[in-house]
């Protein structure tokens, strides 16, 4: 069993160069692949079905419907800037874990867990409280209803304060996203082996000792200067670019 995962793409209509790096990996890997995982976040924005009639993403759109048609397994989980997914998964054959923003797996002996990442981040404040506020049912209903040119105003918008609400001043070209050591024990001490997820924007490998285990989180990068991506074969992880099972990474103190 062969696993590819990636998240943070990104891809919007006026950077060309994202799609290309997709295309050319996905190009190159997916007839190795046995599933593709995607962490959210492969959009920019997504306002729903309407966005199947615009020309932004067909050839990104075509391309996962021929990978699907030959047999390899996608799966999509919602991201903190595409999860108005309808129309998405008939389109493309990628199944789209409804509704959830995690999921969890088997690699070998591993329990994987999967997520995009950003309730990774903290539970509090008011930025969660958006999240859970946009990510409703009579929002979205509301949302995706609105004429297309105003549900892209919309996305945006929310776009434009989602980096704000990460970066300072004088620092918008950049992010820094840091996750919860406190959330990420939690989760670990449920039995989890090995955390994937996205958000963060820097593909890293990072080993942990919980409770006297250790235990492994990969944060993808994302895609504005190249591909960024993981692959799993068989319970062993290499991370594109970034280190791999096989070399020392960074290590936590124990929790």
């Amino acid at each position: 069993m062969r696993r590819l995962f990636l998240s943070d793409v990104h891809l919007s209509p006026g950077d060309l160069q994202r799609a290309a790096r997709l295309l050319a990996a996905l190009e190159r890997e997916a007839p190795r692949a046995d599933e593709i995982y995607i962490l959210g976040d492969l959009f920019d924005y997504w306002i729903g079905p309407k966005h199947l009639k615009d020309p932004d993403h067909r050839e990104v759109l075509d391309r996962l419907r021929a990978i699907t048609e030959g047999g390899v397994r996608v799966f999509f989980l919602l991201g903190n800037r595409d999860f108005y997914m309808g129309g998405f998964a008939e389109a493309t054959g990628v199944e789209v874990v409804q509704g959830k923003t995690e999921h969890e797996i088997a690699a070998g002996s591993q329990r994987v867990y999967l997520c995009h990442g950003e309730y990774l981040v903290g539970r509090r404040g008011l930025a969660f409280r958006a999240q859970e506020f946009f990510r409703s049912r009579p929002v979205e209903w509301l949302y995706t209803r609105l004429p297309a040119f105003l549900s892209k105003r919309g996305a945006r918008l929310y776009r434009w304060v989602s980096e704000r609400r990460f970066l300072p001043a004088g620092r918008r070209g950049s992010r820094v996203v840091h996750l919860s050591p406190e959330l990420l024990a939690e989760r670990f001490r449920t039995g989890i082996d090995v955390i994937v997820c996205g958000h963060v924007h820097h593909p890293e490998r990072r080993v942990s000792v919980i409770d006297g285990q250790e235990k492994v989180l990969f944060t993808l990068g994302d895609w504005s200067e190249g591909a960024s991506y993981l692959v799993e074969e068989d319970g062993r992880w290499r991370l594109y670019p970034g280190a791999s099972s096989g070399v020392p990474a960074r290590r936590d103190r124990p929790q």
